[in-house]
């Protein structure tokens, strides 16, 4: 599970030397503009500046807060599943921007597996990749030579949740 939170700063009011600290303060996400305004004494958007966050997705200092809502929503649907616990590591490995990932999320498949024999394993005897192959023939398999094979392909992401591919 994410804690998904962001530190907003108040772009009217500049620090200065000698202030006891920054116009700011840390928000959970989605956040509540209402909260928002309330805390750091702001009326509109445009006053707000994005200093940090914990997100697993990018955001710049200027974006939407309406726009970090709507991500942090859509993280929020797929917790607790394979893809959703690995977001961070499969958008780095296949999609530049975040709704890309969001968009192609269910063409991601997800393997029961933890490394690359495993997964062989998985895709010759279950999904028959080569074809169905004789069970008097399945025990003289070098599962261990093609899962490394598989593990050096760039169509495989192995994780601690298991195996991700995407195509």
């Amino acid at each position: 599970m994410y804690e998904m939170r962001i530190y907003l700063l108040n772009n009217t009011k500049p620090y200065r030397e000698g202030d006891e600290e920054y116009s700011g303060d840390w928000f959970n996400c989605p956040v509540d503009f209402e909260e928002i305004k309330e805390r750091l004494g702001v009326e509109y958007e445009e006053q707000l500046l994005i200093a940090d966050y914990e997100l697993p997705f990018y955001v710049n200092t200027d974006t939407p807060i309406w726009e970090v809502n709507e991500n942090c929503r859509k993280v929020q649907e797929i917790e607790g599943t394979p893809v959703g616990n690995e977001i961070e590591t499969i958008q780095k490995k296949w999609f530049y921007r975040f709704e890309d990932f969001f968009e192609n999320k269910d063409e991601i498949r997800h393997y029961d597996a933890y490394d690359g024999e495993s997964l062989a394993r998985i895709l010759l005897t279950e999904e028959q990749l080569y074809g169905e192959i004789p069970a008097a023939l399945q025990n003289h398999i070098d599962y261990a030579s093609i899962g490394q094979e598989l593990e050096a392909s760039d169509e495989y992401l192995f994780t601690a949740s298991g195996v991700f591919r995407y195509r």
